[in-house]
């Protein structure tokens, strides 16, 4: 067997995008070029991969089959590249990070600061993105890291990661908002009015188990957030890091929940991609900022 690396890529990207022409326009050469590296690699393997017989070609299951083993392939030797590129001394030039938009700003622009003075020669990218787009960033290869906060607690099996630290959500409403008066915040009380969630432009939104609302204001940006609930809109779990501050001045109350969740944690991670190695910027980066968590405690 012959086949190629540019065979592979060809037939991942055509399985990812959902026609030759995508992955075509996405690897930058002509959709005939891609249309033959695939047909070669159904010649060189004595399979067919692809039903032709639509009007996008559909993974036959021996293409099923072999679609994971061909990942596999160009993971290792991605690896392989990034591990050469260590040995050989090479110098990184940029580093792109994507960062959940709810990272606290004074943390990150503490340690880029340091990060700055130790990596002059570095050049970074930073993409600020909304709840679940950070992991999508670094999958797609858009971003090389990300600081991720992922509602439903879970990191995708196609990343790698670290727990960076916890941040904590409360319930928050206007002083003036109906359930600020309240001694005591049932779940049915919650009902009663709008919830302001996190959501993205990809569709991801808050986990079921934190909507106590019928009536749900959904907002990808979390400075946002806390404006609507200042303006008595609705209430939201929103960061204690976000909140304090209006708290403390008494624009915004803490609700007092009946069912024991005055506090909730959420986790940061710094992920990249699976089985790749942190180059030792990344390296340096991660330990920072979990340096940087550990020394400020709970926020």
């Amino acid at each position: 067997m012959h086949y190629s690396l540019e065979q592979l890529e060809a037939f991942i990207l055509a399985t990812e995008t959902g026609s030759f022409s995508a992955a075509a326009r996405k690897l930058g050469k002509a959709q005939s070029r891609v249309s033959e590296s695939i047909a070669n690699l159904e010649i060189d393997l004595g399979l067919q991969l692809f039903d032709r017989a639509g009007k996008y070609p559909v993974l036959t299951e021996e293409g099923e089959a072999l679609l994971p083993h061909a990942r596999k392939v160009i993971r290792e030797c991605r690896v392989l590249s990034e591990y050469a590129e260590q040995l050989s001394g090479a110098t990184q030039a940029q580093l792109r990070i994507s960062v959940d938009e709810l990272f606290p700003s004074d943390i990150l622009g503490k340690v880029l600061g340091e990060f700055s003075e130790q990596y002059p020669e570095i050049s970074v990218e930073v993409l600020w993105t909304a709840i679940g787009d950070v992991h999508e960033l670094v999958k797609s290869g858009r971003a090389d890291i990300g600081i991720s906060l992922p509602f439903d607690g879970v990191i995708g099996d196609d990343s790698s990661w670290r727990i960076l630290g916890a941040i904590w959500f409360t319930g928050v409403a206007a002083a003036t908002h109906p359930l600020a008066k309240l001694e005591s915040v049932s779940e049915e009380d919650l009902w009663q009015h709008i919830q302001v969630i996190a959501s993205s432009r990809s569709g991801r939104e808050e986990a079921d188990a934190y909507r106590f609302s019928g009536r749900l204001w959904r907002c990808e940006d979390s400075q946002l957030m806390r404006e609507l609930v200042l303006n008595g809109v609705g209430w939201a779990w929103l960061a204690r890091h976000y909140t304090q501050k209006y708290i403390e001045n008494g624009q915004l109350v803490e609700l007092p929940l009946k069912m024991s969740m005055e506090y909730v944690p959420s986790h940061f991670y710094f992920e990249w991609k699976k089985d790749f190695p942190l180059r030792p910027a990344e390296e340096w980066l991660a330990t920072a900022l979990a340096q940087r968590f550990a020394s400020l405690g709970e926020i």
